[in-house]
């Protein structure tokens, strides 16, 4: 794949010079303002001729942007209107305000100013470990993002990063010494907990022995049985300041194995069925969680295991409980 930049024109067609004549060119051009552009391709040998068609637009492009192009021996993506590439190109790029799900090239280390500012139909993301630095504003009135995966290498959060994000409820940073800008979660809501970082807020305030090993990025069945025979099988069951379990910690957290949840429901059974104060199960959060293993094989003997640990019926309703929401 490579990546063709286009100045401003005064016409409303561009040709490009193709290297090999069976390029596919990406539909979707890369620009600093995040907007869909209705383009026509045509090609004549090894010349591409690029169209504008937007009917909304004055007829010559008065902005630059950038163009991907795919030889068939790449790995050609589907151009799906929701799935982005980015190649953090800074000022020359900005997602697409309706992406839904975010790939990043291997060659990204810093996610840019801005450059998810306001993508509010974006729910979950994975920054991959190449990332060391998000920059301001990068973030920004994301207002539905829930999930973050952060990288594992990150060392700096810049301020204002994630300004605004209403639904974001949790927030795992890695074992490194990042540094967090002022402000980086200012107006988050639903922000309940952050692993490292109590002085933020008093509503994360959290001192439970399992709920620290929980929130840790590196948290196995070796690291929760070492708690347990510390702490003795009690601390599984305690509740925090938002009645949530060390259970809902770890369903939550994006690091999660399936073998950490098997460890725990095997030494805990009870912590299955435990809502918090928003009355919702680990399970529930386990759900909403975005980790490879639930699309795994060995994953319907974990929900065997945790349909063992649920009570068909509870007392105070006399229905069956419900744990998928």
């Amino acid at each position: 794949m490579r990546i063709i930049r286009f100045p401003r024109s005064r016409t409303n067609s561009i040709d490009v010079l193709l290297e090999h004549a069976n390029e596919v060119p990406d539909p979707r051009t890369i620009d600093r303002y995040g907007k869909r552009r209705k383009l026509r391709f045509s090609v004549n040998g090894r010349t591409l001729t690029i169209t504008r068609t937007d009917k909304d637009e004055e007829s010559y492009w008065y902005y630059s942007f950038n163009l991907r192009l795919y030889c068939p021996s790449d790995d050609i993506p589907a151009f799906s209107s929701t799935v982005y590439l980015y190649h953090g190109l800074g000022g020359d790029e900005c997602a697409p305000k309706d992406v839904t799900e975010v790939n990043f090239h291997p060659s990204v280390t810093t996610i840019k100013d801005g450059d998810f500012k306001d993508c509010t139909s974006l729910v979950r993301i994975k920054i991959p470990d190449t990332i060391t630095l998000i920059e301001q504003y990068a973030f920004k009135g994301c207002h539905s993002l829930r999930s973050i995966r952060f990288s594992l290498n990150l060392q700096h959060i810049e301020r204002a990063a994630f300004y605004g994000c209403r639904s974001l409820e949790a927030v795992f940073l890695p074992p490194t010494d990042s540094q967090i800008g002022y402000r980086a979660f200012m107006y988050c809501g639903s922000l309940r907990f952050i692993n490292g970082y109590d002085r933020l807020s008093p509503r994360l305030q959290n001192n439970v022995a399992m709920h620290k090993v929980c929130f840790g990025t590196s948290v196995n069945r070796q690291t929760i049985q070492e708690c347990i025979v510390t702490h003795g099988t009690a601390c599984a069951t305690k509740v925090d300041n938002q009645k949530m379990t060390a259970l809902h910690i770890l369903c939550a957290n994006p690091h999660v194995t399936g073998d950490a949840i098997r460890a725990y429901l095997q030494l805990a059974p009870e912590a299955a069925e435990q809502e918090d104060s928003k009355g919702m199960t680990p399970f529930q959060y386990l759900c909403r969680n975005d980790v490879s293993f639930l699309d795994e094989s060995n994953f319907s003997s974990l929900m065997t295991l945790w349909y063992g640990c649920m009570p068909p019926q509870t007392e105070r309703t006399g229905k069956k409980r419900k744990i998928i929401g």
